[in-house]
């Protein structure tokens, strides 16, 4: 019954992007629902173990070389959009098909840069992280919810390849969170890439 109770967890996020994106067509809905079953699991699970630290675990460089990795992510994404991309009309089209525009766009970005990498840290590689140095299901329930999302913006074998690299990039999370006995690490360089991500887009959605 646990194992099955786990597997229900992590099948949860792709849930949300089924009625949030797919369904009600509404990125607030989708983002606010996984949120919404983040904080309900943190409330509801009990642990034994020790847990990390928010912003304690900092290594200056092992830190700085994922904070500039995931920094790669931005001008990686405005380099290749034209080879990668598979979006119907324009990209500012779609995400206004989806209620993203204007100060709802602004205060999406600005959600999705801060208060989000900060839950799915605790989620991904605390609640939920086994403390092993293989990648384990919960790396790939983790990227399995982003191929839902960019399934809507990119062409499959991109989807593939972003997928093995958000595998691996979970699982260097997760290990980073255990050796350094704190999600610093993790926060920081997960906002980097939100970071990133964001200001490719505004940049995509303006050229």
């Amino acid at each position: 019954m646990m194992l099955r109770s786990r597997y229900v967890v992590l099948l949860m996020p792709c849930i949300a992007v089924l009625a949030g994106l797919y369904y009600l067509r509404s990125a607030w809905t989708a983002i606010l629902l996984y949120h919404a079953g983040i904080v309900i699991y943190l409330f509801l699970a009990r642990s034994d173990r020790p847990r990390p630290a928010l912003f304690r675990g900092w290594h200056t460089p092992t830190g700085i070389g994922l904070v500039l990795l995931c920094a790669c992510s931005g001008p990686l994404l405005v380099i290749l959009w034209t080879v990668i991309e598979n979006v119907q009309g324009s990209l500012s089209a779609v995400l206004e098909s989806f209620g993203l525009r204007g100060t709802s766009w602004w205060l999406f970005a600005a959600y999705y840069v801060s208060l989000h990498p900060i839950l799915e840290e605790i989620f991904w590689r605390d609640a939920l992280a086994e403390r092993n140095r293989s990648i384990d299901i919960v790396d790939i329930a983790f990227a399995a919810y982003h191929v839902l999302v960019l399934l809507l913006f990119l062409k499959i074998p991109w989807v593939i390849v972003v997928f093995v690299i958000l595998v691996l990039v979970s699982s260097l999370w997760r290990r980073m969170a255990g050796r350094y006995h704190g999600l610093a690490i993790p926060v920081i360089s997960h906002m980097t890439a939100g970071l990133g991500i964001m200001t490719a887009i505004y940049l995509l959605t303006r050229g």
